[in-house]
């Protein structure tokens, strides 16, 4: 496993409530939760959360009426 996963996942066990599928929210907790040695890590890190979360918690859609429905309430 390398560096920036095994961080991440360490960083979001302990603070998993901090972290999202945005990006810049991502690389300001780590700032304030974690000492990072180097901005490049921190972003690699942030952008690893973002794209893991993203994929984990799918936005939710909104529920489409069907056109048969539409028509026939425009015909009445």
């Amino acid at each position: 496993m390398d560096k920036t996963r095994r961080l991440a996942e360490l960083v979001l066990q302990k603070h998993p409530e901090a972290f999202g599928p945005d990006y810049e929210k991502n690389k300001k907790a780590l700032d304030e939760l974690a000492l990072i040695p180097s901005k490049q890590l921190r972003n690699h890190i942030a952008g690893y959360l973002a794209r893991t979360l993203r994929v984990e918690v799918p936005e939710p859609e909104a529920p489409a009426e069907p056109e048969e429905v539409i028509e026939e309430a425009k015909t009445e």
